[in-house]
C-alpha cells in the first residue's frame, strides 16, 4: 500500500493498493475509488455493481469493495459533503442519492477528483457544520479521551447539554459522537504509525484503544478489513504530506 496523503486537519486521505476485498463497512467520509488497472465491484445493501473503474460512496453508507485483480486509488474526504456534491454536479456526476457508479474514462474521472481535492487542500471550501460541531470535531481530532470524559469536556466547551450536543452532532455529520470517537482514534493510530514511526501496538494504545482486539474490531467496522491486510504491506509516504 502507498499512502499519498493522510491529513486529519484537512480531512483528506489518499492511498493506493491492490488485491483487496472488504466486508460491509461505513465511515464518515466520502470515498472515491479509481481503478488504475483492471475493474472492481461495489456491493451495497441494494445490490452489486460490477465491472467498474470509477465509483463514489457517500459518507456513512454501508458498502463492500472487491478489487482482487485490480490496482485502485482511494481518496477519502470528510467534512465537505455539500461542497463535494456541488463540485461533482458541475461535472455531471450526481451524488445526491449517495452513490455514483460508472465504467467511465479514468483520465476524466481522475481530473475531476484531483481538482476537487486541490480546492479543499487550498482552503477554497470550509466545513459546513455548525461552529459548535466544528469545535467538537477539532477537539476529538487533537485529544485522546475516553467516551465519558469526552462528553463532560465537550458539553463544557460547547455550553450544550449532553442530549443537545449529541443531537446537533449527528444531524450535522450523520454519525453519533460515540462512533465518531472511534473514527478519531483510528485516524490518530494511523497518523502515529505513519508520521511518528510508532509501532502499531504503541500507536493504538496511545490513541485510546484498550488492546489489539479492540482496535481490530473498530478497524474492520470502519474500513472493512483486518488491520493486518493493510499493515502487513509497507506504507510509503510518497507525497511528503503530513497531518497538520
Amino acid at each position: 500500500m502507498k499512502v499519498f496523503e493522510f491529513n486529519i486537519g484537512k480531512g483528506i486521505y489518499s492511498f493506493e493498493l491492490e488485491g483487496i476485498e472488504t466486508e460491509f463497512h461505513s465511515h464518515p467520509a466520502i470515498e472515491v475509488i479509481l481503478a488504475e488497472n483492471g475493474e472492481f465491484s461495489i456491493a451495497t445493501e441494494k445490490g452489486v455493481h460490477p465491472n467498474l473503474n470509477f465509483a463514489i460512496i457517500g459518507a456513512n453508507l454501508k458498502h463492500k469493495l472487491s478489487a482482487l485483480n485490480c490496482a485502485i486509488k482511494i481518496i477519502m474526504v470528510e467534512h465537505h459533503n455539500s461542497f463535494v456534491v456541488s463540485c461533482l454536479s458541475q461535472a455531471s456526476i450526481d451524488l445526491h442519492k449517495g452513490y455514483f457508479f460508472d465504467p467511465t474514462d479514468y483520465k476524466r474521472s481522475s481530473n475531476v477528483i484531483n481538482s476537487l481535492v486541490h480546492s479543499i487542500q487550498n482552503g477554497h471550501a470550509a466545513p459546513e457544520y455548525d461552529e459548535r460541531v466544528r469545535n467538537t470535531i477539532d477537539f476529538l481530532n487533537t485529544h485522546d479521551l475516553e467516551y465519558g470524559q469526552m462528553l463532560q469536556t465537550l458539553c463544557a466547551i460547547s455550553n450544550l447539554s449532553e442530549s443537545r450536543l449529541s443531537h446537533l452532532f449527528k444531524s450535522n455529520t450523520g454519525i453519533s459522537l460515540k462512533r465518531y470517537l472511534i473514527w478519531a482514534k483510528l485516524k490518530a493510530t494511523i497518523r502515529r504509525f505513519l508520521n511518528d514511526h510508532d509501532d502499531l501496538f504503541t500507536a493504538l494504545l496511545t490513541s485510546g484503544f484498550y488492546d489489539q482486539p479492540h482496535f481490530s474490531r473498530s478497524f474492520r467496522s470502519m474500513l472493512g478489513v483486518k488491520p493486518s491486510k493493510a499493515y502487513n504491506s509497507r506504507f510509503v509516504q510518497v507525497s511528503g504530506t503530513r497531518n497538520q
